[in-house]
């Protein structure tokens, strides 16, 4: 009877360490495994976090390209507008030298028309014009 439970005490010493190499072994495939696992994903982010910083730097590029693109049409857009204003400036300066013009003939027109006014006064208050 002692035998038996030393046997099977060996035995089972024997099975529990045969167990314990084989979850050794699993352990250290599987932590192999996570570790392989762990350095590729490293590298993934690392060639992600690379790709984004150039998608950034692309961006900031463009953006200062546009910002540079807007300086220069708000400077055409402010020279447009100068002679714009240059160009009403100089057709208002043409319609008041036209209506100046105009003035002067007018001005004359009327004393012309003042002058008639007093020579047909000057008629009809004169001797022998008919008076009703």
């Amino acid at each position: 009877m002692d035998k038996m439970p030393l046997e099977h005490s060996a035995g089972s010493a024997c099975s529990e360490d045969g167990s314990d190499a084989f979850l050794d072994g699993m352990v250290d495939w599987e932590l192999s495994r996570l570790q392989r696992q762990c350095k590729v994903m490293e590298a993934e982010r690392r060639a992600y976090s690379k790709e984004v910083h150039q998608r950034i730097n692309k961006q900031l590029e463009e953006i200062q390209c546009l910002e540079r693109v807007r300086d220069k049409l708000q400077v055409q857009i402010r020279v447009a507008q100068s002679q714009a204003k240059r160009l009403r400036d100089s057709e208002r300066l043409e319609n008041m030298s036209h209506l100046l013009k105009c003035r002067v003939q007018v001005e004359a027109e009327v004393k012309e028309l003042q002058e008639q006014t007093r020579a047909l006064d000057k008629q009809v208050g004169a001797p022998g014009w008919p008076r009703s």
